[in-house]
């Protein structure tokens, strides 16, 4: 049961939804120990940036489906510590997570916090294409299960790049071959190709060819 004091302390937290512990001392000149005992009672979160400098109390804080929320540029956790916070986004997440999408939920930096989440076995991670990695659930099967995801998304996105284009000439190969057809149309695809060699650009006279005729064809079926 709270005494008078401690309710003074709950009543001014819970209209003014967050404040140090600093603050807290200060505003009713009481010790560490009296806001703690009373915080302790009523229950409360700290933040989890700020260097958990922050409090609030159990029902204030509205979490998303994420079960974060943010008051200015104080945020707090219904997982609690960061650390804690980052395990349970990453087990929720159907394909896992990458930094980036992990700092656009918490909206603080994580990156070392996520390596050492690693070397504590509480996470683990997959590399991605240009040097990414996603982080999954520690849990064998249930990481596998994310991975599955996420390499399902990632053909998925990939699709839309390659379609529309002929087999065996990805886009770098198919527009450097447009653009010397424009250059210079009087070229055979042997000439094209030695050409744009010399650019450092990987292109055989077959692929010229390809390019060539998957246009044509494709100009002949609007008309």
């Amino acid at each position: 049961m709270l005494t008078e004091r401690e309710q003074r302390i709950v009543n001014w937290l819970r209209t003014r939804k967050v404040a140090t512990m600093r603050h807290l001392q200060h505003q009713f000149q009481v010790c560490h120990m009296t806001v703690v005992r009373a915080l302790k009672k009523s229950g409360y979160h700290t933040s989890y940036n700020h260097n958990a400098g922050y409090y609030t109390l159990a029902g204030v804080p509205q979490f998303d489906e994420w079960g974060l929320w943010a008051y200015r540029d104080v945020r707090f956790s219904r997982w609690g510590t960061l650390p804690d916070t980052l395990v349970t986004l990453i087990e929720q997440a159907s394909a896992g997570l990458t930094a980036s999408e992990v700092e656009e939920r918490v909206q603080t930096a994580v990156a070392n916090l996520l390596a050492r989440l690693v070397q504590h076995g509480r996470v683990q991670r997959q590399p991605l294409p240009g040097h990414h990695v996603v982080y999954l659930a520690a849990a064998a099967e249930a990481g596998r299960a994310q991975w599955e995801r996420r390499q399902q998304q990632l053909s998925a996105a990939a699709a839309p790049q390659t379609a529309g284009l002929p087999a065996g000439c990805p886009a770098p190969v198919v527009i450097a071959v447009l653009r010397q057809m424009i250059l210079a149309p009087e070229q055979n695809p042997e000439q094209a190709a030695r050409q744009l060699q010399t650019a450092s650009v990987r292109v055989t006279a077959a692929q010229v060819r390809q390019v060539r005729e998957y246009y044509a064809l494709k100009k002949k079926r609007r008309r």
